[in-house]
Parts: structure tokens; C-alpha cells; sequence
């Protein structure tokens, strides 16, 4: 009795912890995936990653804005027009800041560093939004998605193909281009293996994508170029009978299995996978496996599965599925900076590309955005 009076005794003067204010919140927010850092060619390294918001109310909610805070510091602020062309609401083709009541959206969210900032070991984020009718029960301005930034950096990969003139087409980071917004709902979770990827094409010495017809994938010189593995490592995954797709089309029916059309994974150990694909038919040089070292011809560049020209798409991935993973970021040992191309559409039905020349000069350990034109060694 008297050692239980001691323990009283000496808890007693501890002061309470202060209660926790709690509010309803109408619209919830998670992120999908960790971010983690990247060097890009800008200079500058980017936090890139998505929020998923879902409306829990009767009423209509718009999202007036979204913030991504380290501690109290704003490190990106999305509102207006800016917010619309990131937000994509689930179950329309119309991007929008509205919400009706029960549905999701994913947004996607870019956080540029200075390159020798300190990388925030976690992120959180404010959201503002109006209902209609209003609701005075709930609030309106709250903080949530806390998300743990991973810390380690982007692992440095050798360039998939050699020569001059290659675009950088879909690439990262802050445009809405076709991989940054394909989050796709795979085996019940959302997964953005296609986060970091890039779809390479080729601009010719004249300035032009093809020569002579463009549905004919002859026209485009750098058709049957070889795929070289960025990586050593292991070979897991391979298809190699998928038809090429006449170039000019997308094909009228693609399974998921199918849409990577002939390609090769390799497992390149540390929790990550490089990903190759569209090549030719009958062209995969390895079998699964095998183990493969840097520079090593994988196959040939073709157009096979969910593509409309010739182009290879590579990126690396945190799990040895193309679609059931999420994509992280990665950088090319080297590679020389020629500009960033500026007509991108009319470049792909056969306009002379038309490239900023700024910014441009050698690189080394760096990621390019999404349009540089760049030059690999060799070729």
C-alpha cells in the first residue's frame, strides 16, 4: 500500500496532455506512394507523387486549393486553373476541381527543390473546400495525407540506346502528359508504374520524326535500333510475339498483358526493375533468367502493343510487374542537353521539330524532362 501510494504520488504532478481538437473533415486525402527525390536536368530536385481525394459528403465540394507543407512551410500550392489541369476526378474524361458527392480523385503533386536542399523526411498537406449547399458541422481548411518522403536517391542508369536527337517524349514531371496521369486501378489498388517513364523517339538529321509515309514504320529511320539494358541484373520477364501496330494507330482493342506489346524486365536487385518495351516481334536477344550486363542488346526498337509509332518506352519500377508496381525515379549517367522540343504534336504527323535551345550542355546523373531533346554516346 505505501509503494502504491509512492507511484501515485509521483504521477500526480505530470500536467495532462492537452485534447486533441477533432472536426469532421468532408473530403479525405491519401497519397499513393512515398515520394522519392530525384536530380533533374533543370538543376533542381523534385519530389513527385500523387494525392488521392475522395468527397465523403452529400454535397458537392470544390477544392478552392491544395498546399503541400514541410513542417508550416508551403512547398507547393495548387488553386484555379492550375489545380484543375492536375486534378482528375475518377468516372470522367473532364478534368475539374468539383467533386460530387461520394466520388475520387487523384492530383498530381510536384515539390521542387533547390539541388542542394536538405530532402524533408515527411510532407503533409492543406486542403480548402467549398460545399454546396454548405454544411456548418464540417470544416473547411484542414491539414491531411501526411506522407513519409523516402530518402534514398535515384539510382544512376547507363542510356537504353545510343546516338543523337532522342526525345524525351511523356517524360516527368509537373505535365499532365500520359504517363504522370496514368493512374491506373490494377488487382484492387491504384498503382502509377508509369510515373518517371519516358517514350523515346528520334528526331533525324532534317529535323523530321519519319520520311515518306506515316503509316509505314520503314519511314521511321530509327525503327530497329537496338535496346541496350541501362542496367546489369537479371532477366524476369519477356514477351516476344505481340504483332507491331501499323504506325499512325493506336490498336482498337489492347488487353493490360498486351499494352507493353513485346518487352523485357530485368531485375536489377535493390528493389528495383527496368522495364523495355514495344520492341519488334522475334527480336528479344535474352530469355528469362539469364543475367545481363550493362550495354547488353536486349532487342530491337519497334511498335508493338498500345503504340502508335515506333518509340521505346523505359522506366523503373518497384516491383517486377509493369503495371501491378509503382514507378520510381532513376538518372542517366550522362548525356548531352540539345534543347527542349516545342511542337510536339505537329512534330509527331510530320512537322520539322522546332527546339528551344535553352537549356542545353552536358549532363551527368540526371533525369531529362518531359520534351528535352538529348544525345546518348555512341551510335
Amino acid at each position: 500500500m505505501l509503494l502504491a501510494l509512492a507511484v501515485l504520488g509521483l504521477a500526480a504532478p505530470l500536467a495532462a496532455a492537452a485534447p486533441r481538437t477533432e472536426a469532421l473533415t468532408p473530403v479525405l486525402g491519401s497519397a499513393i506512394a512515398s515520394p522519392e527525390p530525384v536530380l533533374t536536368s533543370d538543376g533542381r530536385r523534385q519530389l513527385a507523387y500523387e494525392l488521392q481525394l475522395i468527397n465523403r459528403t452529400e454535397s458537392m465540394a470544390t477544392v478552392k486549393s491544395l498546399k503541400a507543407l514541410v513542417g508550416k512551410r508551403v512547398v507547393e500550392s495548387l488553386s484555379g486553373a492550375k489545380l484543375e489541369e492536375e486534378m482528375a476526378p475518377y468516372g470522367q474524361r473532364e478534368h475539374s476541381i468539383s467533386l460530387k458527392p461520394g466520388q475520387g480523385a487523384y492530383v498530381l503533386m510536384d515539390v521542387s527543390l533547390p539541388a542542394k536542399a536538405e530532402v524533408p523526411a515527411r510532407l503533409t498537406h492543406r486542403i480548402s473546400v467549398a460545399l454546396k449547399p454548405p454544411q456548418a458541422a464540417v470544416a473547411t481548411t484542414y491539414e491531411l495525407a501526411p506522407v513519409e518522403v523516402t530518402r534514398r536517391e535515384a539510382v544512376v542508369v547507363a542510356p537504353p540506346l545510343r546516338g543523337p536527337g532522342w526525345v524525351v517524349g511523356n517524360g516527368c514531371c509537373s505535365e499532365f502528359a500520359a504517363h504522370r496521369g496514368a493512374v491506373l486501378p490494377v488487382n484492387g489498388a491504384p498503382h502509377v508504374a508509369e510515373r518517371f517513364a519516358i517514350d523515346f523517339v528520334q528526331v533525324d538529321p532534317l529535323g523530321r520524326l519519319f520520311e515518306g509515309p506515316l503509316d509505314q514504320l520503314s519511314s521511321y529511320p530509327y525503327f530497329g535500333d537496338e535496346v541496350l539494358s541501362a542496367t546489369a541484373g537479371k532477366v524476369v520477364g519477356i514477351v516476344d510475339d505481340i504483332p507491331e501496330t501499323p504506325a499512325g494507330t493506336f490498336p482498337p482493342h489492347i488487353t493490360a498483358q498486351r499494352a507493353g506489346g513485346n518487352h523485357v524486365v530485368v531485375a536489377m536487385g535493390h528493389g528495383r526493375w527496368a522495364f523495355y518495351a514495344h520492341l519488334q516481334p522475334g527480336s528479344v536477344r535474352v530469355r528469362v533468367g539469364q543475367r545481363v550486363s550493362v550495354g547488353q542488346t536486349l532487342g530491337l526498337l519497334g511498335n508493338s502493343g498500345n503504340s502508335n509509332g515506333p518509340h521505346l518506352h523505359f522506366h523503373v519500377m518497384d516491383g517486377p510487374s509493369p503495371l501491378a508496381s509503382n514507378g520510381v525515379p532513376f538518372r542517366f549517367s550522362s548525356f548531352n542537353l540539345e534543347g527542349t522540343l516545342t511542337n510536339f504534336a505537329a512534330f509527331e504527323t510530320g512537322a520539322v521539330a522546332q527546339i528551344a535551345p535553352s537549356p542545353r550542355g552536358p549532363r551527368r546523373a540526371e533525369l531529362p524532362l518531359n520534351n528535352q531533346v538529348i544525345d546518348f554516346p555512341g551510335g
